[in-house]
């Protein structure tokens, strides 16, 4: 890790959180954690918004997650190393799988 102004000798680590919405076919969805830790890479976290009318059939274990969550990417035949190098990327990534299992689950006529 690059010399970051706002470390600590014990390891202590200030680090930025970005929060964000996320609107599915115009229905507000998730709430998604953008995690920035300076001189590493970047990850999220995701939260979907129950909606019985829309993904009724979405199993409880997908409704949080993160970037990190392999068992979710390899239903989705997704291939996703969990820590991204910016970032937009990481953000990019979350909103293509959050559509991906949101298309899958989604009852008809959305």
């Amino acid at each position: 890790m690059t010399k970051y102004l706002y470390t600590h000798e014990k390891g202590s680590l200030l680090y930025q959180v970005e929060n964000y919405q996320f609107r599915y076919q115009g229905i507000d969805a998730a709430k998604i954690e953008l995690i920035i830790v300076p001189g590493e890479k970047a990850k999220f976290n995701y939260k979907i918004l129950k909606n019985k009318k829309h993904w009724s059939d979405l199993p409880s274990k997908y409704y949080e997650g993160s970037s990190n969550f392999q068992e979710l990417y390899k239903e989705l035949q997704m291939n996703c190393v969990g820590m991204f190098d910016c970032k937009e990327e990481a953000l990019q990534n979350a909103i293509h799988m959050l559509e991906r299992v949101l298309n899958k689950y989604k009852t008809v006529g959305i």
